[in-house]
């Protein structure tokens, strides 16, 4: 489903209509012809859809009255926007849904209490080398709302698919490379290497998504690195 911004025409359109999906680039708005499958089976995908068929039952019959009345009031209290930056309203089941599910991307654990104070995660800043010749991803200390002292706190890391120097689209193709956490029995060290999830050639700018949750596991939105393979020294 598209989500349609009208004014005195069309202002802005974000997702799919018929064969056609829409978004957003520095660039501008643009169109593009959506060749994906209606009903795609990849294993990552087939994996994400009983892990939210599991959580939607988790909802129903395994949380109490007073855990779902708690995320309903988390949700209440809470500021929630959707692609085109408007003000929204979702339900208690939308935010646990929400939060759970970004959490099974790495963990069969599931948070059932609602987070202990309204809004979102703080934000986060972090940068990264890209290692062309060994396909690695070195990540610098995080900065910002994270604390690798602070038991719970997490960033989760994603990344694009490595696009030519100079393109200005937007990235997609995003894969889960791996987690920073706060607070460990063994404190984690920086840079923190990860694996690429793709092969990148030197001069490719490459992208990572982080998203981070804290100590009362409230999520925040995407924030975004860019860096430009290379060989390492």
């Amino acid at each position: 489903m598209a989500l349609i911004k009208l004014g005195g025409g069309v202002t802005d359109i974000r997702g799919s209509i018929g064969g056609t999906t829409y978004s957003r680039s520095k660039a501008g708005n643009y169109a593009r012809s959506n060749k994906k499958p209606v009903n795609p089976r990849s294993s990552t995908q087939t994996a994400r859809r009983a892990q939210a068929a599991y959580l939607s039952k988790y909802w129903s019959n395994t949380l109490t009255a007073q855990q779902r009345a708690d995320w309903r009031a988390y949700a209440a209290g809470t500021t929630w926007t959707n692609k085109l930056g408007e003000t929204i309203e979702i339900g208690g089941n939308a935010a646990f849904m929400q939060l759970n599910m970004l959490e099974m991307i790495w963990s069969t654990s599931v948070i059932a209490p609602a987070p202990l104070a309204m809004g979102h995660a703080g934000g986060v800043a972090f940068t990264f080398l890209a290692e062309n010749d060994t396909s690695k991803i070195q990540v610098a200390e995080p900065t910002g709302s994270f604390d690798k002292d602070t038991a719970n706190h997490c960033l989760l890391l994603f990344q694009g698919l490595p696009s030519e120097a100079g393109r200005d689209a937007t990235p997609k193709g995003f894969r889960y490379i791996g987690r920073i956490f706060g607070s460990l029995a063994t404190p984690m060290t920086f840079p923190y290497e990860l694996d690429s999830a793709y092969t990148m050639q030197a001069g490719q700018l490459i992208t990572i998504k982080g998203m981070f949750h804290d100590e009362n596991y409230r999520t925040s939105g995407p924030h975004w690195a860019t860096a430009t393979a290379a060989p390492s020294i």
